[in-house]
């Protein structure tokens, strides 16, 4: 049975069950030089799922899987759902601080994890269990097998049955009170995206996708679920490397892959990182999205592939997706759109007053369908703001408001035009200014927050200004609220810029002047941070090679000095100045280096160091 004609009301782990049972010998994952089949992965995932249900875990529960990206993430989650209850992946390269409360809020019955990672989970509630890969993969439930028996014909009890309604996944993104939301995604609004993907962009045996998106983007759903429903493979990409071009660039050649999903900013990276010359004719179709797509980008993508290129948009409170537009290969583009609703999707574009806004008019997009979320875990309050139930336009419906900013052509087809509220989106991940002024403004000595983005495409950075309790050492309150957003918050939400300001600027009516310290923190982009110069040691003094890099970062990203525990990213540095490091230390030094290196190893030292290991090992040949 094609997966396009699966009854939408099945549950997917009763999808991917009758899916592995037809051809368990086809390959499921490719991670390094491993090869699991469909039937491997189904022994697999649901030995791990008979080990929660022997714990109790079952409908109606979350748990947690915290594993770095590899096959065993993957039987991780497909074996909460086959257990019944629903995943909530958490990123293991975020603050601990930030994933021991997001742990705290989805209140799991199980943490899933290596036996590398579980003693960061020592301080969770008491009665949260902590199981590693070699207890979820080894034990089993009386009467359903044996751990010397993988073999074992494990239908008759899965899978566990229910309602298509029960939660499948928890995902958390940010939310503008400092708390994360969790979105709880039902298994009806997964297969719905999974089929509407199947039926615009099929799939099968043949065909071979990636997974490398990080698990806080929805997108890895797709990644996941959609290659092993459909019959394909997955290339699991390494751990750390998901914005490494160069380790893409491999896995797409040396496994044939035919399909690829990446935000806007890393296809502009891929394609600004490799050969001009370097075509991607093997790939049949690329997707896109999570921000807005400029028609350059467009253009130089289809100058160097023959595959079609999409552009999705869509929250997660939506799952996954919600429009698709098919990029034409058209030399005078100069608009791209995100497309019309999908499959089993209705859209209205309304006024804030929750009427419809006359034709072409911009307005608010309210989203509806089978793929809307169930709403927010544990917030009543924000679920029922969000999600509104039987709006005037559409009696007896339930509609998400994005709180995107969109107008309809006249061919229905909707053109993105920006956000009604204060969230942004930094190289693809959702970011609510509002969380970050939260956790800024817990730090003793700072009496006012605003944080503002500024910039477009992969340049948009975040720029924070702080008001002091009271006149003090400026450098110090700077240095304690980095530290502080470091702990707490990821990378991507730690603005580049903070600055400490007498008052914050005001409008005519009173209210804080976005727009004023937006032009402020443009203007300030190439400045150096405050204190900077202040430093006494800089690293150039360390040596030849480390003297080197000093010295090209400082000229790439225009400060007058580089120190040792300098991170190239809290220095303002984005993915088009990574190229330019690489490309003048590859000139400058005749080294191999790839791009990972400095991604990997973003401080100044860090990164000086692993040259050096590169410089050894060519010396060695």
């Amino acid at each position: 049975m094609p997966i396009a004609a699966a009854d939408p009301a099945y549950r997917i782990d009763a999808l991917l069950l009758e899916r592995w049972n037809r051809d368990p010998g086809l390959p499921a994952l490719i991670s390094g030089e491993t090869v699991i089949s469909m039937g491997e992965l189904k022994d697999r995932v649901l030995r791990a799922a008979a080990a929660l249900r022997a714990r109790g875990v079952g409908a109606g529960d979350r748990v947690v899987v915290y594993h770095e990206r590899s096959a065993e993430f993957l039987v991780a989650m497909l074996g909460v759902v086959f257990a019944g209850a629903a995943h909530a992946a958490v990123d293991v390269d975020e603050p601990l601080r930030r994933t021991l409360r997001t742990v705290d809020d989805c209140a799991p019955k199980a943490v899933m994890t290596s036996s590398a990672l579980s003693g960061r989970f020592s301080d969770t509630r008491s009665g949260t269990l902590i199981l590693t890969e070699t207890e979820t993969e080894t034990e089993t439930e009386t009467g359903i097998g044996t751990e010397t028996d993988p073999g074992t014909d494990y239908a008759a009890p899965f899978p566990v049955g229910g309602s298509a309604e029960d939660p499948a996944v928890v995902i958390h993104t940010s939310g503008s009170t400092g708390r994360p939301k969790a979105s709880l995604i039902s298994h009806r609004a997964l297969v719905s995206r999974l089929l509407a993907l199947q039926g615009t962009h099929r799939m099968d045996e043949r065909d071979r996708m990636i997974h490398h998106t990080v698990c806080s983007f929805d997108m890895y759903l797709s990644e996941t679920y959609w290659p092993l429903l459909a019959g394909a493979t997955v290339v699991i990409a390494a751990p750390g490397r998901q914005r490494d071009a160069d380790h893409l660039a491999a896995l797409i050649r040396d496994h044939r892959i035919t399909t690829f999903y990446c935000v806007v900013s890393l296809l502009e990276l891929f394609l600004l990182t490799r050969d001009p010359a370097e075509r991607y004719d093997g790939i049949r179709q690329v997707l896109t999205g999570g921000e807005p797509l400029g028609p350059e980008l467009v253009k130089r993508f289809y100058a160097r592939s023959s595959a079609s290129l999409t552009n999705l948009y869509g929250p997660s409170e939506c799952t996954i997706y919600c429009t698709a537009w098919v990029c034409p290969r058209d030399p005078g583009l100069d608009t791209v759109l995100i497309g019309s609703a999908i499959q089993d999707t209705e859209l209205w574009i309304l006024d804030e007053n929750g009427s419809l806004v006359p034709e072409g008019e911009p307005g608010e997009l309210w989203i509806g369908g089978a793929g809307l979320a169930l709403g927010y875990l544990k917030r009543p309050e924000l679920t029922a703001e969000r999600f509104v139930e039987s709006p005037s336009v559409s009696p007896g419906s339930r509609l998400y408001r994005s709180g995107d900013l969109v107008r309809a052509r006249p061919d229905g087809v909707l053109e993105f035009l920006g956000r009604v509220d204060r969230q942004v989106k930094i190289r693809g991940i959702r970011i609510e200014l509002g969380e970050i002024e939260a956790t800024v403004s817990r730090v003793a000595g700072v009496r006012q927050a605003a944080v503002v983005a500024h910039g477009s495409g992969i340049g948009k950075q975040l720029a924070a200004y702080l008001v002091p309790e009271a006149a003090g050492d400026t450098e110090a309150l700077v240095s304690t609220a980095r530290e502080t957003l470091r702990t707490w918050l990821p990378r991507s939400m730690v603005p580049t810029a903070i600055e400490v300001v007498d008052a914050l600027p005001l409008t005519a009516g009173g209210k804080l002047d976005r727009l004023l310290l937006e032009d402020r923190a443009a203007e300030r982009t190439a400045e150096p941070a405050p204190g900077r110069k202040s430093r006494a040691t800089a690293l150039h003094a360390a040596g030849d090679l480390e003297s080197v890099v000093s010295e090209v970062w400082c000229r790439v990203l225009d400060v007058p000095a580089v120190h040792a525990d300098d991170d190239f990213f809290d220095l303002g540095g984005n993915s088009f100045q990574v190229l330019s490091v690489i490309e003048e230390l590859r000139a400058r030094l005749g080294l191999p280096i790839p791009l990972a290196a400095l991604l990997l190893e973003p401080t100044a030292a860090a990164f000086a160091a692993e040259l050096r290991r590169i410089l050894d090992q060519e010396s060695a040949r």
